[in-house]
């Protein structure tokens, strides 16, 4: 996945390019379940990397599972001056790069959780990564075709005003 820096914002749900220093974060925190989902977007101070990450905290962790699960991490870096690409991606600790277009399907993973984030729900990872990941992978490199899908900003799948009139 190369693309400009906006485009890169936008495929991680942050809608504006982050400046050095900066973070996009997102948290929920379900008190029933004890349990905290936190995300996060961060370009670091040189503005040459963009991480982003998702978290699981637990109050009390599950048999097995530490107090702090790092579920997804993402690392992408310029390639050109105009050009960003995704470098590394890890979901639940293992590498993925093997999986075919791993770094738009891991944006698309991170962007699934995002979103149950922004309506307050803690993400089901299980099943968004069978979704985003898993399921999308059967279809890879069967089938030829030229169409470009078409470039759908976070803000308009959650129908979110950007306070313009009628």
């Amino acid at each position: 996945m190369r693309v400009s820096l906006p485009e890169l914002m936008d495929k991680l749900a942050v809608g504006y390019v982050l400046s050095a220093y900066e973070t996009c974060p997102w948290s929920v925190y379900d008190a029933e379940k004890g349990i905290t989902c936190s995300a996060e977007v961060r370009m670091d101070g040189d503005g040459q990397e963009i991480e982003a990450e998702l978290q699981m905290m637990y109050d009390v962790p599950p048999e097995g599972k530490p107090p702090v699960e790092q579920i997804f991490w993402m690392v992408c870096k310029p390639v050109s001056p105009d050009l960003w690409e995704t470098k590394d991606i890890k979901i639940r600790g293992s590498d993925e790069k093997a999986i075919f277009d791993w770094g738009t399907k891991g944006a698309s993973f991170f962007v699934a959780c995002v979103t149950e984030l922004k309506m307050e729900k803690i993400p089901d990872i299980e099943a968004l990564i069978e979704e985003e990941i898993r399921n999308k992978e059967r279809y890879a490199g069967g089938r030829g075709g030229t169409s470009k899908a078409p470039k759908i900003k976070p803000q308009a799948l959650l129908n979110m005003k950007q306070g313009r009139g009628f």
